[in-house]
């Protein structure tokens, strides 16, 4: 589904939403909350503010979209942040480029709770606001969503990273040193690049951003509004719906499923019982003519069955939780920012080996213990000698595979 053909509600300045129809050049009606909106004529398209959708942007080694999404889980269960809810994912993943053997990726990540008032139960999915524009290159943004202030940052006109930093009215002193905080966070990342100036959406004073440049020590400019992001196109993004709304779905799919079937039900018991005689004739001579075939084919059968067997066995190895790399990336994920360093990993079949040292003994048996809670590691039977301490205590732990 391309968003031309899609009707998008987004979050004003104020605390309104406005309505763009399909290809339509400037907003039409304003309604409260998104829950009010009840037209069902076109798929609905949510862009949230970043109140109620988060955009975090990391920067991970290259890989495939399911190990990025495994290492994207890791850091955002590491935040604190849900990743999952009983009726499907939390987040979703935009891979918006690539820097050498790095992998440029911007994540959307749902509000839990979600605020009811945003929930549109016909919404055919979510995404933040800021992904529906065209963000200006090696700037930062500065824009306001429903009273919030909102810093973000672009990757090849794509959104990678906002977040909130108050509310207005902000001065511009408070304003330069949550940008200059952003920039700092941002030029951190190794290939992300270098921030050289600022943009300012909306209605702002000159001489609020001249002061803003002055203190930031960057240059400042002013747009009303932020182009269309350029050939937006959903059909390569997972579905991004709260729970809520997940849930009422599912509800009217399984109304709709069980009035077909009963009116089905209904045809379909009413014709059997007019060629009930003719249908038992009918499977009389099927079965007999079954039995035949079933004779004549089990050498087949047993073959397929031996087959199907061998699979079987072949079937750990294919398990991707058991793949050596996505198991380093879990027991790296786990690992402190400082004080332990791992000298040896080895992975077999059914079975772990790590090798290191820590800066104390208790730094390695918390590491284990963390390693034990890990979703994939602990189905491994963990165990671990007391540290050899020296200078720095030395660990070896081995994980078994569960029976």
């Amino acid at each position: 589904m391309s968003f031309s053909a899609a009707t998008l509600l987004l979050p004003a300045p104020d605390t309104n939403w406005r309505v763009w129809k399909p290809r339509a050049a400037s907003p039409g009606d304003a309604v409260d909350s998104p829950a009010d909106f009840t037209d069902r004529s076109k798929p609905l398209v949510v862009g949230l503010p970043a109140s109620a959708c988060r955009s975090i942007g990391m920067i991970l080694p290259q890989s495939d979209h399911d190990v990025l999404e495994q290492m994207v889980c890791a850091q955002l269960e590491k935040r604190g942040i849900k990743t999952t809810s009983e009726h499907g994912k939390n987040f979703r993943l935009h891979q918006l480029g690539a820097s050498g053997p790095l992998a440029i990726v911007s994540v959307d990540v749902l509000a839990d709770p979600f605020p009811e008032h945003l929930a549109v139960t016909h919404a055919s999915d979510y995404t933040a606001a800021l992904r529906l524009s065209r963000i200006p290159d090696g700037k930062i943004v500065v824009v306001e969503e429903q009273g919030d202030l909102i810093v973000a940052a672009g990757y090849q006109g794509h959104l990678f990273h906002s977040h909130i930093i108050g509310q207005q009215p902000m001065s511009a002193t408070a304003l330069a040193q949550e940008i200059a905080i952003a920039r700092l966070a941002l030029e951190s990342q190794q290939g992300f690049g270098g921030i050289n100036g600022v943009t300012l959406k909306g209605i702002w004073d000159k001489h609020f951003a001249s002061a803003v440049s002055e203190y930031a020590e960057l240059p400042v400019d002013v747009t009303q509004s932020f182009p269309a992001a350029e050939k937006a196109d959903t059909r390569g993004w997972s579905s991004l719906l709260p729970s809520a709304v997940r849930a009422a779905q599912a509800s009217s799919a399984r109304r709709r499923k069980i009035t077909r079937f009963t009116a089905l039900g209904i045809l379909v018991f009413s014709a059997l019982a007019v060629l009930a005689v003719l249908y038992l004739s009918v499977q009389e001579k099927t079965a007999t003519k079954l039995e035949e075939e079933v004779a004549s084919t089990a050498p087949a059968a047993a073959a397929v069955r031996k087959t199907m067997g061998r699979w079987k066995a072949l079937a750990p190895a294919l398990e991707q939780p058991r793949f050596a790399l996505v198991q380093l990336n879990d027991i790296t994920s786990l690992m402190p920012p400082s004080g332990i360093v791992v000298r040896k990993y080895e992975a077999k079949l059914d079975e772990i080996e790590i090798r290191g040292e820590a800066r104390e003994a208790r730094l390695a048996d918390q590491f284990i213990e963390d390693i034990k809670k890990h979703k994939n590691l602990s189905r491994y039977e963990w165990s671990m000698p007391r540290p050899e301490v020296k200078t720095t205590a030395s660990f070896r732990a081995q994980g078994k595979l569960k029976p």
